[in-house]
């Protein structure tokens, strides 16, 4: 009978074990309520050698533990452009890299950003709230401690990969179909460029914007539409801009994308000090119309007194676009938008919403930062950017108003 009852006990135990692991998901995944904890496991030789070859896309077999659910043989590499380096190495993790077909809770892809340029660790994540928030689908993150093979190796950020998986989350199955669905390009900066039309060659566009669905269509799939749409941005008349251009790019989501970066001070997007940087272009299947996705927005919350027309004039698209009053409109009134939402109360917290978010993010992480064995910079460097980041949070919207308020004709 005691036998019986072990068994029955037994079981019951791998029951529950089973449920636990089942239930979790990818919004437990990118719960950013916790500080999460990721576990890597990787030979030794492995991990030194990525680190000494970090400018190097090699990729390496590796085991990784999350909340008590493991996926064996995944793999990892550097990532990153000027954050790349060998201390504290941003990682991309491709789960069926090396397994085919093999799923992290339905993810085959997630990025760990080591955050290397942004001393507080939270100007994307704050940023990608906003940008969801707006109604514009972006990167799911949240912050974690990383252990490689059990030793802390520092604050990292769980970074939602924009892939098939997130075209799906985003667009819907349909979209995220492998023959048929939308195109998902990934603007590459190699250049100063800001949209203007490079001919008829393909391939002059093929070197900017590198596909991450469809990549196995004809270059004139991939590319034929998007030149099409940069020609008619450069070459179509004033009178019909926004007839022409409408065909081929959602023209109100485009300009509200940069009202975003515009309200949170983003130096490196789609106006950025160096050309155009960090978006991707979804074209979808259904409408045929392509539209701003954010990536990589560590540079954002720069300065809280930035004009809110910074560098506007130097973007084809955005300098024609804004000539058009109702497209100028849309720009306005999501910058009020964004004002409105930075300075949203809580139920039991008159702080806006950008003041709380950046509080409760940098609270979260402050000790795991303070323990960071390659953390670039020193703690106290770490609380003075949170304050200018509270700053910032707490008079932005304040500044964006007084500027519409001084408009006078076409920015």
């Amino acid at each position: 009978m005691q036998l019986f009852v072990r068994l029955i006990a037994v079981c019951l135990i791998g029951h529950v074990t089973s449920t636990v692991a089942v239930a979790q998901t990818q919004d437990d995944f990118f719960n950013d309520a916790v500080l999460q904890e990721v576990r890597l496991a990787i030979s030794s030789r492995d991990w030194q050698t990525l680190k000494a070859r970090a400018s190097e896309d090699t990729y390496y077999s590796a085991d990784i533990t999350w909340n008590g659910v493991t996926v064996r043989n995944v793999g990892i590499r550097s990532r990153g452009s000027s954050t790349r380096n060998g201390i504290k190495p941003g990682l991309r993790v491709d789960i069926n890299r090396f397994v085919a077909s093999q799923e992290f809770l339905g993810l085959k892809a997630f990025v760990l950003d080591n955050m290397y340029s942004d001393a507080s660790l939270v100007r994307e994540s704050v940023t990608m709230k906003m940008f969801a928030k707006m109604g514009v689908p972006a990167s799911r993150e949240a912050h974690a401690r990383l252990f490689v093979n059990n030793e802390y190796v520092g604050v990292y950020v769980l970074s939602e990969s924009i892939d098939r998986t997130f075209v799906n989350r985003a667009f819907g199955a349909a979209e995220a179909n492998v023959e048929n669905g939308g195109y998902l390009l990934e603007f590459e900066h190699v250049a100063f460029y800001h949209f203007e039309y490079l001919g008829p060659d393909l391939s002059a566009y093929a070197g900017l914007f590198n596909p991450q669905t469809r990549d196995t269509d004809s270059a004139a799939n991939i590319y034929g539409p998007l030149a099409d749409m940069i020609r008619t941005i450069n070459e179509s008349a004033d009178e019909d801009f926004e007839t022409a251009v409408g065909r081929y790019l959602d023209l109100k989501q485009a300009v509200a994308y940069v009202a975003i970066e515009e309200f949170m001070v983003e130096w490196d997007g789609l106006v950025g000090f160096a050309g155009m940087n960090n978006f991707y272009l979804y074209r979808s299947r259904q409408t045929g119309l392509s539209q701003l996705i954010p990536k990589d927005k560590d540079a954002a919350l720069a300065s809280v007194n930035d004009s809110i027309l910074l560098r506007l004039d130097t973007n084809v698209l955005v300098r024609r676009a804004l000539m058009v009053p109702e497209l100028r409109q849309v720009f306005i009134d999501a910058l009020l938008r964004c004002a409105a939402l930075a300075d949203e109360p809580g139920v039991d917290d008159p702080r806006g919403w950008l003041e709380r978010e950046v509080d409760g993010e940098t609270r979260q992480i402050a000790q795991a930062v303070s323990e960071d064995p390659v953390y670039p910079a020193s703690f106290d460097q770490f609380q003075a950017t949170v304050d200018q980041l509270l700053d910032f949070a707490r008079n932005r919207s304040a500044v964006v108003r007084a500027q519409i308020a001084d408009l006078a004709g076409p920015p």
